[in-house]
């Protein structure tokens, strides 16, 4: 793809823009100037024509004729006119008339441009009527006169040309100034932006922050975008920050469960022993591997989760669900000696698929029994209102007020006294956390030390306005 300096392109615009402004303020004020000097032009014809007029007198012959006197005449060099009386001899002209150059006027009196012999003209006729022989006894004889005047028009077309030259230069200088201006002030204007740019190409992996520029900052419009971009990038950077703590905890998980795998083995090839010991052994060998796999299988179904690439129109009925998952753990509860009830009568549907919503009841089902006491008891619930609200109540020891905030975190263990028999990796309120983060709801946990932990969480039904994205789908088992 081509690329362009918005700059330049912004000057462009402008300058064609001035352009055409510039243009058609030129061409009003032409055609006002125009305007003026035709309609100065045309008094200065009528005032010609009547002077010529007021030449015309009486001949004094017995034929009570009129004629033009030569010495009332005061005309400019050049003009074309001529006197012709009413009844048809031409009783003067100008030395350039020639005889048929009164067709030219045509029939229009008033003033109008026209050519003759190539030259542009602006005439005009003026019908006179001049009394003679008049005095307080008689009231004269009427002698009806025509005058064409035409006079030419150079003039005016100089002064335009004058005018025309003068705007140009004008125009020209002013679109000059405004160019060097515009790119000044453009320059200046986005040095803030280009400081921006340069700021946000300094983000790297290793360096994912960002800070904005105060010249950035003090523009409102980039201030937003700055804002976006410190948000973005603090978010990139706690999500690296996240990536890391996984990779190094995954690592240490690894690492622990081969060295307990490696310690098994050479405990038992450090001497010969007997069947039944290597039998032993092999057995508890193979626990650990169960144990790595569970921890792989784990990362595996969180990292699905956070991924989001499962099809996203699954629907299950959640306390149908709750009902089933209950069944399976229903054994491991008699075991620990810890009474479970649930409570999901009709149905809840929600946005999950049936794996999903069975990894996550299950996760739930099996913290609270794994961490309630002999003798206590565990109950999950399912009601269906404007949402699906789901709660797993226990009765064990407790978590700690400053325990709470990193429940969620990924291979996080508040509890010491969590072993190998009943802790598990620290992934499962990840794994929970992800499953309703995928669909829209939200999970909390109130407890009380000595007392118990409530979990409740809150999924959208399906079809609701919440504006959040579709649910994600899991084929991974139910129960580990």
């Amino acid at each position: 793809m081509k690329r362009y300096s918005l700059r330049r392109r912004l000057i462009a615009i402008v300058l064609l823009l001035e352009c055409a402004l510039a243009a058609g303020m030129s061409a009003a004020m032409l055609a006002y100037i125009w305007r003026e000097q035709v309609q100065g032009f045309d008094q200065a014809l009528r005032g010609r024509a009547d002077s010529l007029l007021g030449a015309v007198h009486d001949a004094e012959d017995v034929g009570d004729n009129v004629t033009v006197n030569p010495d009332a005449l005061d005309l400019q060099n050049g003009d074309l006119w001529m006197v012709q009386d009413g009844r048809g001899p031409v009783l003067a002209h100008s030395g350039a008339w020639a005889h048929g150059d009164e067709k030219v006027f045509g029939r229009e009196q008033a003033p109008h441009n026209l050519r003759i012999g190539g030259a542009r003209l602006r005439g005009m006729q003026l019908h006179g009527v001049r009394v003679i022989d008049a005095d307080d006894t008689n009231p004269g004889i009427p002698r009806p006169v025509t005058i064409f005047y035409a006079v030419s028009l150079d003039p005016v077309y100089a002064a335009m040309h004058r005018a025309e030259r003068f705007l140009l230069l004008a125009n020209g200088l002013l679109l000059l100034l405004t160019g060097l201006a515009l790119t000044w002030l453009l320059r200046r204007g986005l040095a803030p932006l280009e400081s921006l740019s340069l700021a946000a190409a300094e983000i790297t992996p290793l360096h994912p922050r960002f800070a904005a520029p105060e010249s950035a900052l003090e523009s409102q419009e980039l201030a937003v975008l700055a804002g976006a971009l410190e948000s973005a990038t603090r978010r990139l950077d706690e999500a690296f920050r996240q990536q890391q703590v996984f990779v190094h905890d995954a690592a240490h998980e690894l690492k622990r469960a081969v060295t307990i795998v490696k310690s098994s083995l050479q405990l038992l090839a450090s001497r010969p022993r007997t069947t039944r010991e290597y039998a032993s052994g092999l057995v508890t060998c193979m626990d650990d591997c169960e144990r790595m796999e569970e921890l792989v299988q784990r990362m595996l179904q969180l990292a699905r989760f956070e991924r989001g690439a499962e099809d996203r129109n699954e629907r299950c009925d959640l306390a149908e669900v709750a009902r089933d998952v209950a069944v399976q753990i229903e054994r491991l509860a008699e075991i620990r000696r810890v009474m479970l009830a649930v409570h999901a009568p009709g149905s809840a549907p929600v946005r999950l698929s049936q794996d999903a919503s069975a990894s996550l009841i299950a996760n739930l089902m099996l913290n609270a029994v794994q961490h309630t006491p002999l003798g206590g008891s565990v109950t999950a619930s399912v009601t269906k209102g404007s949402e699906v609200l789901l709660e797993v109540r226990d009765t064990g020891s407790g978590i700690a007020p400053e325990d709470l905030p990193h429940l969620f975190e990924r291979f996080w263990r508040g509890d010491s006294s969590r072993t190998r028999s009943t802790g598990g990796a620290g992934l499962g309120l990840s794994i929970c956390k992800a499953i309703v983060d995928s669909c829209g709801g939200t999970i909390d946990v109130t407890s009380q030390l000595g007392q118990g932990t409530c979990v409740t969480v809150r999924l959208p039904l399906p079809g609701s306005p919440d504006g959040k994205p579709e649910p994600l789908r899991l084929n991974e088992p139910a129960i580990r």
